[in-house]
């Protein structure tokens, strides 16, 4: 499509302005601060999923605030919150606004701005953008050397296949909650439905049943059923969430990236008996610990229990339960205002709504939270996005790469499944859901392989991951796709990355592993237990140590001959502030000298 407008370079674009797209700009600018680089968003705030207009009244973030927290900013000291306190959508964004002003952020976004598509433009890349919410607005040309696409996984709502064209009321995804909030507990409206059974259909339901209006929550029969709804607290009043900072959970989740070790072999393997039974009554004591009595109140709450009996398998995920929410679930088991269904919906008309199960009735509004397309927004042509990675139409594909990466896939599976022989016998009774398109295969969930291989450096992707250390994991990733765009990484990653193969072998093994340890029903490429072996990878990779703790504690008698450093590296949490420094720590590594401009 041609551009009407002027064409503007610069050095880097980064699409994107939430939690990955900022953090790139910051550590972009930390190795090199004369670099140009411009964030665009379709948002006129940044924020991404926590850009002020996309924020209502009760949102909450799902985990405590010490894990929002930046190495080098504090969210706790900054917004005066509790620590282990509940995060509101509000606060979450008043911390993001705040982190881009520290840094001088802000004035290197354009906002209000859509990317309408990404081509090559020679050895760069050209963007070509237009008004947001503007489809006949003029399009405008930016061209870049370096490009980052930080658009992450919850930029392309997934519609369910409904015929709404009859639907006398009004309906929208949850991604424009922030601006409809008030149209959907107005007066007016009456009864709503909700479809999905995630975080974002928990928190429709809550904010409808506790306006008073009368719900109808609607979810699939097949699939993994409702997500796990854990409480914020353990019976001891700690915080749930801490658990996901220690390694030692990834050893009882099985870590993809540590399968070698012989712990995970002592525990997974299958071959030694005692190793099997820690696993199995772990995750038998875990899942007693979320359950509780929540699935066992009311008829209601016997329609939200998940399906499978094991919290192991972690389908279709989970959601952290705050005060909010826990209001939500009394009026759940209470009967009155909201109504659960294991069914779907058939059809529309008027206000008619019926259903699979035969029951019907009427409606004013339809809530869709029905998650978001594993696939960024379509900015890529179908066969460029296959060439960098993303998920394409089959037909795109050549059938020699198919064959390729079918003997791939299966020589990975085989691998896996003789890793982790427990992966080979599924819940029976879930649906394991098949994508039409390609999987993600970027090396380390970032870079083009084909594109590294031929040493063209020029584009990265940031934010294809969901954990519970969003922004430690986003200054680490950083790092790293600034150091591959700038050619500092060390010569064995270096060496690594010109390597197709190793690189094919390495992306095939993990999306397998994805594909059986989730089902296929966990829709992120990385999960919350295997995330400290993934941040230590990246680490690696940039030719840093890893065990930050153990760097901290004294050798010798004072250090308890390292017994102090093992308990603190697997049993004490880790967060942000571990990997403080860790760019001025790579600039040094390569011979940099931080803060000054690249000669």
């Amino acid at each position: 499509m041609a551009s009407s407008g002027s064409s503007r370079h610069h050095k880097v674009i980064i699409v994107g302005a939430g939690f990955n797209g900022i953090v790139a700009a910051k550590t972009y600018l930390q190795v090199d601060p004369s670099t140009d680089v411009l964030i665009v968003d379709g948002e006129s705030e940044i924020g991404g999923v926590w850009s002020a207009s996309r924020i209502y009244p009760g949102l909450m973030y799902e985990m405590p605030a010490p894990l929002l927290n930046f190495s080098d900013f504090n969210m706790c000291k900054e917004l005066g919150i509790e620590m282990w306190g509940d995060v509101r959508g509000d606060q979450v964004n008043d911390f993001l606004v705040r982190y881009s002003q520290k840094f001088d952020i802000i004035k290197r976004c354009m906002l209000n701005t859509h990317v309408d598509s990404v081509e090559r433009n020679g050895i760069g890349w050209k963007v070509l953008v237009r008004p947001a919410r503007d489809e006949k607005g003029s399009l405008t040309t930016l061209t870049c050397d370096k490009l980052i696409v930080a658009t992450g996984i919850t930029s392309k709502p997934r519609i369910a296949d409904y015929d709404l064209s009859k639907f006398g009321g009004f309906s929208f995804h949850p991604i424009e909650m922030g601006r409809r909030h008030k149209e959907l507990v107005a007066d007016s409206v009456h009864h709503v439905t909700i479809i999905g059974g995630h975080k974002s259909a928990l928190e429709a339901v809550g904010t409808c049943a506790q306006a008073g209006k009368q719900v109808e929550w609607l979810i699939k029969e097949d699939g993994g059923g409702p997500t796990w709804l854990m409480p914020s607290k353990n019976p001891d009043g700690s915080s749930l969430a801490k658990m996901s900072t220690k390694r030692a959970m990834s050893v009882l989740s099985a870590s993809i990236y540590n399968s070698s070790r012989w712990i995970d072999r002592f525990l997974h393997s299958g071959r030694w008996w005692l190793g099997t039974w820690i696993v199995t009554w772990f995750w038998g004591f875990m899942t007693r610990q979320v359950q509780q009595d929540k699935y066992t109140k009311s008829e209601n709450g016997r329609r939200l229990k998940p399906t499978p009996e094991s919290m192991f398998w972690f389908v279709p995920g989970g959601t952290i339960t705050h005060d909010r929410d826990l209001e939500t679930l009394r009026l759940i088991d209470e009967e009155k205002l909201v109504r659960v269904s294991r069914a779907h919906m058939v059809s529309v008309s008027g206000h008619e709504v019926k259903l699979s199960n035969s029951q019907s009735f009427n409606t004013d509004a339809i809530v869709m939270c029905t998650g978001w397309e594993l696939s960024s927004r379509p900015i890529f042509s179908p066969t460029l996005a296959y060439d960098v990675g993303l998920p394409a139409d089959p037909s795109v594909v050549p059938d020699v790469e198919k064959q390729h990466w079918k003997i791939l896939d299966l020589a990975a599976e085989k691998q896996v499944l003789e890793t982790y022989p427990i992966l080979a016998n599924p819940p029976s009774n879930v649906h394991i859901p098949k994508s039409a398109l390609t999987p993600y295969r970027l090396f380390r969930f970032m870079v083009p392989i084909k594109m590294a291989a031929r040493g063209d450096n020029t584009l990265i992707f940031l934010g294809n991951y969901a954990n519970g250390r969003v922004q430690a994991t986003a200054e680490i990733n950083s790092l790293w796709g600034v150091a591959y765009l700038e050619g500092l990484l060390p010569p064995l990653t270096s060496a690594l990355l010109r390597n197709q193969k190793a690189m094919e072998k390495d992306i095939a093994y993990i999306e397998s592993f994805r594909n059986k340890r989730y089902l296929n029903c966990f829709p992120y490429r990385l999960s919350i237990f295997e995330t400290p072996e993934y941040d230590d990878l990246i680490l690696k990779d940039l030719g840093l140590r890893p065990d930050r703790k153990r760097m901290n504690i004294p050798s010798g008698w004072r250090g308890c001959f390292g017994l102090r450093a093992w308990v603190a590296e697997w049993f004490e949490g880790y967060f942000a502030e571990d990997y403080e420094g860790i760019v001025d720590e790579f600039l040094k590594s390569v011979g940099r000298i931080p803060g000054k401009p690249k000669p």
